[in-house]
């Protein structure tokens, strides 16, 4: 997942976090928002299940939707509903399954 989130949203890795103690095992990948302090989480629990596709949606405001949502593709996204204008909230809109199934909500303010 680290490669498509840096493939497909330009983040980068900023730190890697090992935890290892009794019921609490994980592997956790910082990824970070060049020039920015927005950061994207990614945690594997080692103990436990990974949460089910459709569990939550990751939502972020990118500045290029078309050019996001091919890049999603490219690096093994699956388009769930293409960029859809929403007047009323002066947006763009897309859904996006990562490759392990999750959702990414994609907003592209409109001026």
């Amino acid at each position: 997942m680290e490669r498509f989130y840096c493939d497909a949203m330009g983040l980068s890795v900023r730190t890697r976090i090992a935890v290892d103690q009794p019921a609490y095992v994980i592997r956790e990948t910082v990824l970070e928002v060049a020039g920015s302090a927005t950061l994207l989480n990614l945690v594997q629990h080692l103990d436990r299940p990974c949460p089910v596709p459709g569990e939550s949606v990751i939502r972020l405001t990118v500045s290029d939707i078309v050019a996001v949502i091919a890049a999603c593709v490219q690096a093994g996204g699956e388009v769930k509903t293409p960029a859809t204008e929403v007047p009323e909230h002066k947006l763009k809109v897309a859904y996006i399954a990562d490759p392990e199934g999750h959702m990414l909500e994609l907003l592209q303010p409109q001026g």
